[in-house]
This record gives structure tokens, sequence and C-alpha cells, in this order.
């Protein structure tokens, strides 16, 4: 039996709206262990040298970097940099919804490349809410089936 303890990570996703540096001290002051970073909630969280500085000055690591459901290759650029200089080795993935084409392309067309060249960072894809569009039988997003997610795009969930 491992004696390591539970890593509790406070979600920038969970305070939208707040700056950076007050949920680095929220989290800081009331015991968190890391942060989950989530690129799109904050316009300072695309700037790697501040977001490294926080966690310098807080002394809480970025456990795991968050990407939008409209990933692109700007996104996923941002979010490999900040994991290298803030030595991040998960980012997940938010599944796109099913009509954005784009986002979902690139991730099925490109997310294997990047997963070889950055063998180091573990990619997962968060499953998705079980919603359909309307009253239609049409998942809504995109990645929704658990098996595809493990076995065709290597990822973990």
């Amino acid at each position: 039996m491992s004696n390591t303890k539970a890593k509790i990570l406070l979600s920038t996703d969970t305070l939208s709206g707040y700056g950076l540096d007050l949920i680095f001290q929220i989290a800081k002051d009331t015991g968190y262990d890391g942060i989950d970073l989530a690129l799109w909630k904050n316009f300072d969280s695309w700037n790697v040298d501040y977001v490294y500085k926080l966690q310098v000055n807080y002394n809480l690591p970025i456990k795991c970097i968050q990407l939008s459901d409209r990933t692109n290759p700007r996104e996923m650029n941002i979010a490999l940099e900040m994991a290298r200089k803030c030595e991040c080795n998960i980012i997940t993935i938010n599944s796109p919804s099913i009509f954005n084409i784009k986002s979902y392309s690139f991730l099925s067309n490109n997310l294997a490349g990047y997963r070889s060249q950055n063998s180091k960072i573990k990619f997962s894809i968060i499953n998705p809410p079980k919603e359909n569009l309307f009253i239609l039988p049409i998942s809504k997003y995109r990645f929704s089936n658990i098996v595809d997610i493990i076995k065709k795009y290597h990822c973990y969930l």
C-alpha cells in the first residue's frame, strides 16, 4: 500500500473571470497542491513567462494544462511551451462539439505527431457528458466513444 497523499488541484476553469494571480493566491491560502490551468479561461494564462513566475512565487506547480473544445495549432503550441517551462507532463483536451470540424480534424490528424514528439507528456481527452442534440439521438460532442479515445488516439481519459 502506498503512503502517497492524493493531490488536490484547483482548476482555473472554476474561477472564470478571476486573474491568475488571485487564483494562485486562493489556491495557496486554501491548501491546494497545484493548479489545473485552463488556457482559454484567463487572458493572462497564455503568457508562459507570467504563469511560470506565478508558479515559482506561490510554490504551486502547474500539474495539468487544459485546452479548450476549440483547440487549434496556436493553443496546442502554447500548451506545449507552457508544459516544458513549468515542467508539467499532462495536457488535457476538451472534446470539440460535433459541428466543430476544424478542431476535430486538427486533433485527429495531429495528435499522434504531438504525442510522438513529446513523449514525456501524457495527452488526455476529457470524456464529454452524454448529451444529445435537441431531441435527435446525435451526440453533442466528438470523442464520446471511450474505446476510440484510448485505442485509436492512444490518449488517457
